[in-house]
């Protein structure tokens, strides 16, 4: 009986491997085979009897089968609780990689640069999505087409991929980074140490830092062109009478970087100090801009922050730090356009009378003539000389010019000759 069942097991046991194939199958698929062969399996009658052990062997046969089903099922339902419980990973790993992507700060998809030392700085504001080789670029792009006089909607795409507004409001600053290093002639002369090729890098350490001073969210810090002195050198049309070398473009004081800090709103003076600062030991001019919204209006202020620090040594009292408007007389004797413009819309302009009765512009004229002589301009004027002080007063209110300052005469001087010239054509 025991040889009847072993063959029976064996012969089993080989059709059931003869249906499962040969390749690797998964737990779920050889279940599968297993219950469709039971089930298939053909129940074939055989005789009663009443012998006790083939009872009993048949009843531990049963009972084996049973411990098999109890088994393949409990098997089962842990296969199935763990891949549910990977899905519901799956799906809590997705919906959380949503929820970070919306609450992030969306950024223009630009190709990522593999972060490595060649690249000096490494911007980590933006996180992983924007790499700093690529805003560089960008600075370098948008410096470069404003020096060289592009102002056109290719520099506002440019900002747009820096996540500018399309109009940003632009603080300039120039100055020259570093001490220039003069070789020592006398006998006790020590080697004077090699200044670095390029120190663009160190200026941007110094100046990212202090953004959140200034109410800046960005800034380039750049490196000034030859290429763009020599434009607009070239478009100074007094240029050839101060230049011993016609193409020379370093007939001119030049700074060596430009600061264009984008912000939110004006920033306060002693933040500018501070920014301004790093270009001190340089013991060279310092200029800055006001507060300009628009590229068009980016790129005359540049033009005007380079004329400035051309004709700065031309005036010994002013201070390191200059602004724009304070060699507007200067500027305009070199040949700068942005200059006369200045001059004569912000400044003559305010003195046109707006009426033949308004005698501001006269009274002016009158005062300058004669050198700052109020009795002698109000015996002209056929008026008392508290009403010239009054009308000088309420010019220096007006324009911001006082013209008892000899500074600011010279100012108004310059305007009301380049407004009279621009009316009589």
């Amino acid at each position: 009986m025991e040889e009847k069942h072993t063959q029976q097991f064996a012969q089993n046991s080989s059709e059931r491997a003869s249906l499962v194939p040969s390749e690797d199958l998964d737990f779920l698929s050889l279940l599968a085979s297993v219950q469709s062969y039971e089930t298939n399996q053909p129940k074939t009658s055989q005789p009663e009897t009443n012998n006790p052990e083939t009872n009993q062997t048949e009843n531990a046969i049963a009972e084996t089968k049973s411990n098999e089903e109890k088994h393949r099922h409990h098997l089962w339902h842990r296969l199935s609780a763990n891949q549910n419980k990977d899905n519901k990973s799956k799906d809590a790993k997705v919906k959380d990689t949503q929820s970070s992507a919306n609450s992030a700060p969306h950024f223009t998809p630009l190709p990522s640069a593999p972060k490595s030392t060649d690249f000096g700085i490494f911007d980590t504001r933006d996180g992983q999505i924007f790499d700093s080789a690529m805003r560089l670029r960008l600075h370098t792009l948008i410096a470069t087409c404003l020096m060289n006089g592009i102002c056109d909607s290719r520099i506002n795409a440019f900002m747009h991929l820096l996540q500018w507004p399309d109009s940003p409001k632009i603080v300039i600053i120039a100055g020259t980074f570093g001490k220039e290093i003069t070789p020592d002639d006398g006998p006790n002369r020590k080697p004077a140490p090699v200044a670095p090729a390029d120190n663009t890098d160190a200026l941007r350490r110094n100046i990212w830092p202090q953004l959140g001073s200034c109410n800046a969210y960005d800034a380039i810090v750049e490196r000034v062109q030859s290429s763009a002195l020599q434009r607009i050198s070239k478009a100074w049309q007094a240029t050839k009478s101060f230049a011993k070398n016609i193409n020379d473009s370093a007939a001119f004081a030049t700074p060596s970087h430009i600061i264009l800090l984008a912000v939110r709103e004006e920033p306060s003076e002693q933040a500018l100090e501070k920014i301004c600062s790093v270009f001190v030991p340089s013991k060279k001019p310092i200029c800055v801009s006001s507060l300009v919204e628009g590229v068009s209006e980016i790129s005359s202020e540049l033009t005007a922050i380079l004329a400035s620090i051309a004709v700065a040594p031309a005036i010994k009292h002013l201070p390191q730090v200059i602004h724009t408007d304070d060699v507007l007389p200067e500027r305009a004797l070199i040949g700068d356009s942005t200059a006369f413009n200045t001059l004569y819309n912000k400044v003559y302009q305010s003195l046109a009378p707006y009426s033949s009765d308004d005698p501001t512009l006269e009274t002016i004229d009158m005062f300058l003539r004669f050198g700052g002589a109020l009795d002698q301009t109000a015996h002209e004027l056929n008026v008392h000389p508290n009403t010239v002080r009054y009308r000088l007063r309420k010019v220096a209110q007006t324009t911001g010019w006082d013209a008892t300052d000899p500074r600011a005469a010279y100012v108004l001087q310059t305007a009301i000759t380049i407004g009279r010239i621009r009316d009589s054509h």
